[in-house]
């Protein structure tokens, strides 16, 4: 950290703590001391992502009776964020480039410079945030009947295993599966669209056989522990999770963000899914027919296309926004809930609801503008995945 407090000043040193490093998944407590009670204090964070794009943030604060600034409890008075809130100046980032969320999995690591300043003195610190693991082993999957990428964590003994679904954009949650495997998760993020001969270009009649074959593939593997695995998911994925766990018995856990607890057809107006060559009973989607939806499982269609989750033989969480602007996942979820409760499922199941959040919830701790499209406010979706994030290792861990 650097102080550039004036020459012959007798004004106490501003000074930033925060801690050198951080795990991604953790809070950061910043508190900035040495200013006059009741001084004005200017805080800015600047975070240059691994593609080269620079992000940052601005707070405004009044220092208090002890000439502390203290980030976890105080609210700023100007800035890209409002109320009290933690990490505000990390999830509040925004860049002037035209980049749709911070690229932060092309390396284990990333820098953060710290700036505070009063009008007569400054102070820099530059903190480091460990995003995963480095000792985590990353594989590209690349076969003719499988494609992918999986993250072993290190060590001999084999770890519980999770199989990893992205949406219907193809893009594979590198930053999820990363994350998971530096808490001891050996995990195949796969693809099953995409530009790549395994899988259809577009989400259409996707064999759900296709997953039972990368779950066979990926549990043999030395650093895979025997027995039932986790699936996870977000939007189409998530939907894909629930679906998977209640066809196959090796699915152990299910988690299932932004999730629908029915299925649906294609892009393409055929199946999304197909089992044995038919269809997977599904709901028409363009466009989301809300009004029948509203209806739950009182509707025959809703009812018919519903999937059935207490088939599954493990635990479920699904996590859903209200202001989710892809589809109704509140509405969604609850269809699954309602199942469960309709079943008396033996295993635990929770559904996490964040009024303020969008569609596109993943893990905490990242900046977050730039997403509105998918609904929600940057700081509702920072709650979001900062709520449910502990909630996701429970679950996947009592595979």
């Amino acid at each position: 950290m650097t102080d550039e407090t004036p020459p012959g000043s007798t004004a106490p040193q501003l000074t930033i703590d925060a801690p050198e490093t951080s795990p991604n998944d953790e809070p950061i407590a910043v508190q900035i001391t040495g200013a006059d009670p009741g001084e004005r204090v200017r805080f800015e964070a600047t975070l240059v992502d691994h593609d080269g794009v620079e992000w940052r943030s601005r707070a405004t604060f009044d220092a208090d009776g002890s000439g502390i600034v203290d980030l976890t409890g105080q609210a700023p008075v100007s800035g890209t964020y409002e109320g009290v809130e933690p990490m505000g100046w990390l999830w509040s980032m925004a860049t002037d480039a035209d980049a749709r969320g911070a690229t932060l999995d092309a390396e284990p690591t990333v820098e953060i410079e710290l700036r505070a300043a009063t009008d007569g003195r400054r102070a820099e610190r530059t903190i480091v945030r460990r995003l995963y693991d480095e000792t985590v082993t990353i594989r590209t999957v690349d076969r003719d009947d499988l494609a992918g990428m999986v993250f072993e964590p290190p060590g001999e003994n084999p770890h519980p295993g999770v199989l990893l679904l992205h949406g219907s954009g193809g893009r594979l949650p590198t930053r999820a599966a990363q994350l998971l495997a530096t808490h001891g998760y050996a995990v195949f993020a796969v693809r099953y669209v995409g530009d790549h001969q395994a899988v259809p270009a577009e989400h259409r009649r996707v064999p759900l056989s296709y997953f039972d074959d990368a779950a066979a593939w990926f549990r043999q593997r030395s650093a895979v522990a025997g027995g039932q695995i986790g699936v996870m998911g977000g939007s189409r994925g998530g939907e894909l999770a629930l679906l998977l766990g209640s066809r196959f018995e090796w699915v152990g856990a299910v988690v299932a963000l932004a999730a629908s607890g029915v299925a649906w057809d294609s892009p393409s107006d055929e199946p999304g899914w197909v089992e044995e060559g038919a269809g997977v009973p599904h709901l028409e989607g363009k466009p989301i027919p809300r009004e029948t939806v509203a209806g739950g499982l009182e509707d025959e269609p809703v009812a018919e296309a519903a999937i059935p989750v207490e088939k599954t033989d493990g635990p479920i969480l699904l996590v859903s926004g209200g202001d989710d602007r892809v589809w109704p996942a509140r509405r969604l979820s609850e269809i699954a809930v309602d199942r469960l409760e309709r079943a008396g499922f033996e295993h635990r199941f929770a559904h996490l609801h964040y009024e303020d959040a969008g569609h596109l919830i993943s893990v905490p701790y990242a900046p977050l503008t730039g997403f509105e499209a998918g609904g929600g406010t940057p700081q509702g979706t920072a709650h979001a995945a900062e709520g449910s994030w502990p909630g996701i290792l429970r679950t996947l861990g009592r595979i």
